[in-house]
C-alpha cells in the first residue's frame, strides 16, 4: 500500500495537471486554480480518515471541531450572555473532538465502505454542498471543487490497487480489490446507507448544469489548442490585461 507522502505527491501532480488544463481551456480563473490543486491534494487523503492512526483524521477533527464551535457560537450570539456562549463552545467543541471522532473511529474500518468508489462521490458531493451553501460560491466554482476532491480520492484508490500488485514476485496481494470497489460486503447497511447519503447530497447541491456547461462549451478546446504551446518564441511572456 502506498504511503502518506506518495499519496500526497501524485494527488497533488494529478490535481495540477487537471487545474493547469483547465485555466488553459479558459474554463478556470488564475485565482480558481490554487483552490482546485488543493482540493486534489486533500482528497488523495482523504480514504485514510478510516485509519485510527491517520494523522488527518485528527487534524480534520480538530479544525472541525474548532470552526463547528464558532459558528455554534456566533449563530446564538444574540440570545445567551458572554458566558453561556462559551460553555456553547466548549460543549460543541468536545462533542466534535471526542463524542464524534470516537464514534467515528470505532465504526470505521480501514479500507472499509470509506476506501471506495461511492466514499470518493460522497466526498465531491459534500465539497460541492459546502462551498456552494457556506462559501457562497457559484455553481461551476462549487462542482470544480468537488470534481478536484473526486479527482484526487480517484487516484489514491488507484494507487492502492496499483501497489496491490507484486512484480518482482508476480502475485497479487490480499489487499488486491480493497480500495476501488462499489461496495463493502461485509458492510451492507454501511454500503446502503453511502448511497443513500450520496443521493441525498446530489439533490441538496446545486445544479451541475452549468458546470457540464463549461466543460463542453465549444471554444474549451480552441482555447487549449490556442493555450498548449507558445505562439511565438519559448518563454517570451504574453502581455497581461491592461
Amino acid at each position: 500500500m502506498a504511503n502518506f507522502n506518495t499519496h500526497l505527491i501524485v494527488a497533488s501532480t494529478a490535481s495540477g495537471l487537471a487545474a493547469t488544463t483547465m485555466l488553459g481551456a479558459g474554463i478556470a480563473k488564475p485565482e480558481e486554480v490554487l483552490l482546485y490543486f488543493a482540493a486534489g491534494a486533500v482528497g488523495g487523503l482523504l480514504p485514510d480518515l478510516d485509519s485510527d492512526n491517520s494523522v488527518l483524521l485528527k487534524v480534520m477533527f480538530s479544525v472541525l471541531g474548532v470552526l463547528f464551535s464558532f459558528l455554534a457560537m456566533f449563530t446564538q450570539a444574540k440570545y445567551f450572555s458572554v458566558a453561556e456562549l462559551v460553555i456553547i463552545w466548549l460543549l460543541c467543541f468536545l462533542s466534535m473532538n471526542y463524542g464524534l471522532f470516537l464514534a467515528f473511529k470505532k465504526f470505521t474500518v480501514h479500507r472499509g465502505i470509506f476506501h471506495s468508489l461511492p466514499a470518493g462521490v460522497f466526498y465531491g458531493l459534500l465539497a460541492t454542498f459546502l462551498s456552494h451553501a457556506y462559501l457562497k460560491f457559484g455553481d461551476v466554482v462549487s462542482w470544480a471543487t468537488g470534481f478536484f476532491i473526486f479527482l484526487g480520492y480517484l487516484s489514491h484508490l488507484l494507487l492502492d490497487e496499483i501497489f496491490s500488485v507484486d512484480l518482482s514476485n508476480k502475485k497479487i496481494k490480499k489487499s488486491w480489490g480493497t480500495a476501488l470497489k462499489l461496495f463493502e460486503r461485509k458492510n451492507i447497511a454501511g454500503t446502503i446507507a453511502m448511497y443513500l447519503a450520496v443521493l441525498l447530497l446530489f439533490f441538496i447541491s446545486p445544479s451541475p448544469q452549468k458546470f457540464l456547461a463549461a466543460l463542453f462549451k465549444s471554444n474549451a478546446s480552441g482555447n487549449l489548442q490556442r493555450n498548449l504551446f507558445p505562439q511565438g518564441q519559448w518563454f517570451e511572456a504574453r502581455p497581461g490585461p491592461e
